[in-house]
């Protein structure tokens, strides 16, 4: 049972080691709704952060 456990721990690691890093996966992410968001827009003033999060 003890040689399961450590074969199961060994393969989970190994199938971490082998994924994508999180920064990459978000970058991937960030860079295809910038895309998709086009040009334009225009950044929010300080105020409107605020009341977008309740802060009035």
């Amino acid at each position: 049972m003890t040689e399961a456990v450590i074969e199961a721990l060994e393969s989970e690691l190994q199938r971490e080691r082998e994924q994508v890093p999180l920064a990459e996966r978000l970058a991937v992410i960030s860079n295809d709704l910038k895309a998709k968001a086009g040009g334009g827009g225009r950044d929010l003033t300080k105020d409107e952060i605020d009341e977008m999060w309740g802060h009035s």
